[in-house]
Order: C-alpha cells, then sequence, then structure tokens
C-alpha cells in the first residue's frame, strides 16, 4: 500500500473514534484513483498563451464547466461514491438518502448548479445542516478526478507557475490546505485540482489582509507541523502543514482528513471556511 493510505491506517489505530472518518477517506480516495484510470474522459489541450493571458488578468485558466460534464456515467460514479459513505457510515449514508429523497433529488441538475458556483456548503436550497454539507461534499468528489487529470495536464505544459491569488490558478477553486517548505516559503494547494503555487506568508489568502495584527494562528500541544491560520479581519481559516517536520511526500486530501478535528476547533472560535467552491471572478 503507498504511504498516503498507510498514514491513513496508522491514523485509525491511533485513534479509533476516526476510524469511520477513515475507513470513508480510504474508499473515496480509493474510488477516485479507479475513476481517474478509466479512460474517455475528454482532455482539454492546454494553451500556452491563453493561461498567459489568463493569469496576466487574474483570471484561472478554465472555467468549471469546460472540465467536467454532467453525463450518465456521472450517475454512476456519484452512485459508487454513495455505496462507499453506506460502507463506512450506514447511519450517515441513510440520514442522507432521506433528504435526497425529501429534495426529489436530480444530479445533473445539483452537478450544474456545483460549477455555476451557486451552491454553498451546508446551504444548498437555502436548508442549512449536515446533510446539506455531506451532499455538498459528495458532488465535490465527484469532480475531483475530471479536475485533477486535465490539472496535471495544465502543469505539465507550464515552465514556470507565478501567481498572486489566493485561489486556483487552473480552475479558481479556493484554496483548501497551506504548506511551510524551506526557508519559510508558503504554498496553497487546491482541493479541488491538487495544484499549489507559492503565496506570501504575509498575506491572508481570501481577504489579501497584509495587517499583521490581524493574522495569527493557533496550534495543538503535541501535533507539531500542524496548526491553523487565522484572518481577524475576514474571520476565515485555513489549515497549515510544515513539511519541514514531516517525513516522506504528503497528499494534501489525505492531510486533510487526518486534521479534521483542527477544522472543529477553528469552527468552534467561529472562524470559516469559504462557504462557495470557487471564486467569483466573472
Amino acid at each position: 500500500m503507498d504511504q498516503p493510505l498507510q498514514k491513513l491506517r496508522r491514523f485509525r489505530d491511533q485513534r479509533p473514534n476516526y476510524k469511520e472518518i477513515v475507513d470513508l477517506a480510504e474508499r473515496l480516495i480509493t474510488e477516485k484513483r479507479r475513476r481517474k484510470e478509466k479512460k474517455g474522459t475528454p482532455v482539454l489541450k492546454p494553451d500556452a498563451a491563453r493561461a498567459k493571458a489568463h493569469m496576466e488578468a487574474g483570471f484561472p485558466y478554465s472555467r468549471p464547466e469546460e472540465v467536467f460534464h454532467p453525463s450518465s456515467a456521472a450517475d454512476e460514479s456519484f452512485s459508487r461514491l454513495l455505496k462507499a459513505l453506506e460502507e463506512a457510515s450506514p447511519d450517515r449514508y441513510g440520514e442522507l438518502k432521506k433528504y435526497l429523497d425529501r429534495r426529489d433529488f436530480r444530479l445533473n441538475e445539483e452537478v450544474e448548479r456545483l460549477l455555476q458556483n451557486q451552491l454553498s456548503e451546508g446551504h444548498p436550497e437555502g436548508e442549512p445542516g449536515p446533510e446539506g454539507s455531506l451532499l455538498f461534499f459528495f458532488l465535490v468528489q465527484l469532480l475531483k478526478p475530471a479536475f485533477e487529470t486535465q490539472a496535471e495536464l495544465w502543469r505539465a505544459g507550464l515552465k514556470v507557475l507565478s501567481w498572486p491569488q489566493g485561489y486556483c490558478p487552473f480552475c479558481g477553486a479556493f484554496a483548501g490546505m497551506a504548506e511551510i517548505r524551506e526557508e519559510g516559503r508558503r504554498f496553497l494547494h487546491c482541493s479541488l485540482c491538487g495544484t499549489e503555487w507559492e503565496y506570501p506568508r504575509t498575506q491572508c489568502p481570501y481577504c489579501r489582509n497584509e495587517d499583521q495584527e490581524q493574522l495569527t494562528y493557533f496550534q495543538v500541544e503535541g501535533e507539531a507541523g500542524y496548526r491553523v491560520d487565522i484572518c481577524l479581519s475576514c474571520r476565515h481559516y485555513w489549515k497549515t502543514v510544515d513539511s519541514r517536520e514531516m517525513e516522506g511526500p504528503l497528499d494534501f486530501e489525505v492531510e486533510d482528513y487526518l486534521t479534521l478535528h483542527l477544522d472543529h476547533l477553528a469552527q468552534e472560535e467561529g472562524y470559516i471556511r469559504p462557504a462557495k467552491l470557487f471564486v467569483e471572478t466573472r
């Protein structure tokens, strides 16, 4: 088994109360990899001139609807994702299934709304609650293989990636996690397509605040290498991994699952993540 999944399993052994989450994470990551290996996904041809023009103007390279197209294959993939939830957490699956049936859920319509940035986490159709957040999460999981595949091709065609924004240069999704590397350089990681780019440590990626008295962080005792950065100006937070204190390659999708307790702590204090998946740039 590869290192990221080994790390997940070690974490589950150390924290049995995380078993349900880790079991689900492992199933979702395995399913994502399976879908990425399947052939037949339409591929965007990277255009260097377009990339340069968009970056200079502050626009992401692609529009979400260019990367993912709802289809009958999406229905099958979504069913497999929900099956993973049913296997890992039958109770949560039952709650989500009732929620979907009550709303007369139509996958393609919801995906289109997500791609058009009309959905907010936890508030689909104005209905906040855990089922809404769970639905948002699984819709994002549905998009990931296509976005990661296209972004990998796009990055392979770039000589240099220089991008001053706090949202992804490829897909326009908000940054998920941050990483501190050698010499204290900070890199942001897109939670949708996996693109990473360097970003100033002295600036909030969400509101670009540079007032150092408004930028702070907290750590949990005994968890070296992990912290939560906070902007007191916009009240957003983001989780940061100091890779100088870690061994082996890091998979930031795995790191996100391993630090869910940090999300809980931050949100208990009233700090938030961006509610929508994509930044509004057009």
